[in-house]
């Protein structure tokens, strides 16, 4: 039995529960108050004995082990190289959808391959080399000769950009509307009819691969694209592509050609050209002819700029070539509907052109008109044709066989007392837009005219010989014919009616420096 230890005093608010004792004793591992009550709640152990008692095995510390770890999006060369990944693939699709989807000759993929690695080429020194890695050396496969390397340092001249790998990390990545711009080179070099107009209208319509670039990629590329690259394959699809900004890169692409390779880009082909655009404007061969005519007097060459300081919008062959075209219709058919005289003396005259016709045929087959339902021509229908048609369609036809024959159709004497009102006279069929119409209404606004009358004063002067030619400024000046033709010409190499306006204006007053040019050298 241990002995009694010495009593202490408890802690404060604390005392025994049955005496009220304060003072305290340990006896035999109990606790016990100053009188001899047992104090609950305390039982006394030997610090010693866990030490005594020993562990069961011994304990050691394992290291974790470290894993590298991948970043989910890369960074630096990396990233760039799978970016320039992207925007090959893209490429890829566009020229692969021009050749099924809209019949391009197959030279086009290999024409625009070789272009691509003149445009990447210098990529390879953009990307920093790793010490401890070995160095990987990629080789391109081009029919050109690599390019020699440039003593001189770079610098941007104009809208043209140097490609040179000395620049490394500062060389300029390709951007997405750059894909577009190397199909439509691409189709120039092959002497292709691909016209700037129809591949914007492809691209913001979502027919040809642009605008769902990131979307198509593969999931393992989305996921490990930087996000600042994502952002830019992500903008063609909350965005249109304006034409001033595909013609402005075509433009820039081709100079840089130059600049870097020494790559002149052919004359375009103007005359299919012409005739394409008189074709999508319903204008009369007279506008072609005239337009051909001005080409030769002003010497107009419908090239890529290559050695020009500043680039205007001139400079771009398609507008230049619409320009006249419209310049030469406005000579030809004057937009106030006043006839012009060729020769004064025998009173000859042009054939009139009624633009309120020829808006009226415009706005059938313009893009932001919804398009009219087609009746079916019931006279030329076949009965196989005939059952395919809709429930609309058919009544229409019944009707229609119904309401013809007059008195004959029906024998029933009781007939006669349930006349039928007579039926309005059916609506002309509203022909779809095809390429076999075109050439109807082109003639329609032309053939739809009345004849012109000379009006002679009396002076002996024709009304006509006081016409003179309107030329407008900006946009506010245009009137209502005049502003819905410069919105075709401008719909049809895509550009807006403000850009119209201005390089309209601007050949136009080359065409003055011309007239005085040529004036004074007579003298």
């Amino acid at each position: 039995m241990e002995e009694r230890r010495k009593p202490q005093n408890m802690p404060r608010h604390e005392r025994c529960s049955e005496c009220g004792s304060r003072k305290w004793y340990l006896q035999d591992g109990l606790r016990f108050c100053s009188r001899g009550h047992q104090i609950e709640g305390f039982i006394q152990f030997d610090i010693s004995e866990d030490k005594e008692s020993g562990r069961l095995g011994v304990v050691s510390r394992r290291e974790k082990e470290i894993r590298d770890s991948e970043k989910r999006h890369l960074t630096g060369a990396d990233g760039k190289a799978l970016y320039l990944e992207a925007v090959q693939l893209l490429l890829r699709n566009q020229v692969v959808w021009l050749i099924k989807q809209k019949g391009c000759r197959k030279e086009i993929e290999t024409v625009v391959q070789d272009m691509w690695d003149l445009r990447i080429r210098g990529s390879s020194s953009s990307y920093p080399e790793d010490d401890g890695a070995p160095q990987k050396q990629t080789e391109t496969f081009s029919s050109l000769s690599p390019p020699a390397k440039a003593t001189t340092s770079w610098k941007r001249r104009s809208r043209a950009d140097f490609w040179n790998s000395e620049r490394g990390a500062d060389w300029p990545m390709p951007r997405l509307p750059e894909t577009l711009a190397l199909c439509y080179v691409g189709s120039q070099l092959l002497r292709t009819p691909l016209r700037h107009g129809e591949l914007l209208d492809w691209a913001n319509n979502g027919c040809m691969p642009y605008k769902t670039i990131f979307h198509d990629l593969p999931r393992e590329m989305q996921d490990r694209m930087p996000s600042a690259y994502q952002k830019a394959l992500k903008l063609p699809l909350g965005s249109r592509l304006r034409g001033a900004e595909l013609s402005k890169t075509v433009l820039e692409l081709t100079l840089s050609y130059h600049l870097n390779y020494s790559i002149a880009f052919p004359d375009v082909c103007h005359v299919p050209l012409l005739i394409e655009f008189a074709r999508l404007l319903a204008l009369p061969a007279e506008s072609v002819i005239t337009t051909k005519r001005l080409t030769v007097l002003l010497n107009s060459r419908f090239s890529f700029p290559t050695n020009k300081g500043k680039i205007l919008l001139l400079d771009h062959p398609e507008i230049h070539l619409v320009t006249l075209l419209v310049i030469a219709t406005k000579l030809c058919f004057p937009l106030k509907d006043k006839p012009i005289i060729l020769d004064g003396n025998n009173a000859s005259f042009l054939p009139s052109l009624d633009w309120k016709s020829w808006k009226h045929v415009t706005s059938l087959s313009s893009n932001d008109r919804v398009p009219i339902r087609a009746r079916v021509n019931f006279n030329k229908t076949t009965p196989s044709q005939l059952v395919h048609t809709d429930d609309d369609d058919f009544e229409a036809h019944v009707t229609r066989v119904l309401s013809c024959g007059g008195a004959q159709r029906n024998e029933n004497a009781i007939g006669h007392f349930f006349t039928t009102a007579s039926l309005p006279e059916l609506a002309p069929a509203v022909p779809e837009p095809s390429e076999e119409r075109d050439h109807g209404n082109t003639c329609q606004p032309l053939g739809g005219t009345p004849e012109s009358h000379l009006e002679v004063g009396a002076t002996g002067r024709s009304a006509a010989q006081s016409h003179e030619y309107e030329a407008f400024r900006s946009v506010e000046d245009l009137t209502d014919i005049a502003a819905e033709f410069y919105s075709a010409a401008g719909n049809v190499v895509g550009i807006s009616t403000h850009l119209m306006v201005r390089a309209v204006y601007a050949q136009e007053q080359k065409m003055i420096s011309w007239q005085k040019m040529r004036r004074g050298s007579r003298r």
